[in-house]
């Protein structure tokens, strides 16, 4: 018998007992768990016909189904997704403070994919602030056949340590499903970006660059997971530079900038309990037009920890 759970995860075991609405449920590598009954369906495959999973009677029956404490109810695909925070204090000859707040949900219905992403991260180190970074994202995904997917994605960046006053982006591209495993999924794909970036030092206005991306998820077991993700932005036209006169305008000056960005993503996710998630993330990008030579590079490595939903 399989317990099937709202974020996908399939437990293989046997029913203890459904009480006080929940399931409990005996799992020879998680041992005895309890699920609530509209987080999960049970299946049992070798005796349970398909028309009975969607609670219609067997083929060539007129007779009406049977209710019962194990029989399965379809669910509508709900929206799951979690919240993340991470913090870290540290005083003494290093005076350090780091937050970062993060929230995803995402929603599968037939062959639609709708994924949501929000970011906030502040860190001060000496009293000087050495990121204050705002980033969100919305994804639609399309499956135009069981492995060729095409997407739409929205991003909005907005970063005063590296003088980013706003950056939207615009992204159409098709992707290839290469891995379409019960533990292991991989894409890659490339499209189209339009950029806006209104950036001091960089010359405003609208660009657009050639995108390749990629993501990859294995389910080590139940409990743990390895989400990663990269994408690279090439632009050949180049950014251009400006500087700030003493009364307040602005010139182009005689230097330029190849407009062209690398982000790479991995994060390690443990489950606690069904909602309660422990998370180790290491986030790496370089943005080549960006003026100070010094923020071009952003790397991090985090610890957090999430409520799912």
């Amino acid at each position: 018998m399989e317990l099937h759970l709202r974020n996908g995860d399939r437990i293989t075991g046997d029913l203890v007992e459904r009480k006080d609405g929940q399931i409990v449920f005996n799992s020879p590598l998680l041992g005895v768990i309890k699920v609530p009954e509209g987080s999960g369906v049970l299946v049992d495959a070798p005796e349970t016909p398909v028309e009975s999973l969607a609670g219609l009677p067997p083929a060539g029956s007129s007779a009406k189904p049977q209710s019962s404490s194990s029989s399965l109810k379809p669910m509508s695909p709900p929206w799951r997704g979690k919240f993340e925070f991470g913090f870290l204090q540290q005083t003494g000859r290093n005076d350090t403070l780091q937050a970062s707040l993060r929230a995803e949900a995402e929603r599968k219905a037939g062959p639609d994919d709708y994924r949501f992403e929000g970011r906030v991260l502040y860190a001060t180190q000496y009293k000087e602030t050495s990121s204050d970074r705002y980033d969100g994202l919305f994804r639609y995904r399309h499956e135009l056949s069981p492995r060729i997917f095409s997407q739409a994605q929205t991003s909005y960046t907005k970063d005063r340590v590296k003088l980013i006053e706003h950056n939207l982006e615009e992204n159409l591209g098709v992707g290839y499903k290469f891995i379409q495993r019960p533990r292991h999924e991989a894409s890659i794909g490339g499209g189209l970006t339009v950029q806006y970036r209104s950036a001091q030092g960089i010359e405003e206005g609208t660009n657009y660059l050639g995108e390749i991306f990629q993501d990859y998820t294995y389910k080590l077991t139940g409990r743990m997971t390895i989400i990663q993700d990269a994408n690279i932005t090439y632009s050949p036209e180049t950014r251009g530079r400006v500087a700030t006169t003493p009364d307040g305008a602005t010139v182009s000056i005689d230097d330029s900038a190849t407009n062209y960005r690398l982000r790479f993503n991995a994060a390690l996710q443990g489950k606690m309990s069904e909602h309660v998630s422990l998370n180790l993330r290491f986030e790496y990008e370089f943005d080549n037009a960006i003026l100070n030579p010094r923020a071009k590079v952003d790397q991090r490595i985090t610890s957090s920890i999430g409520y799912g939903f």
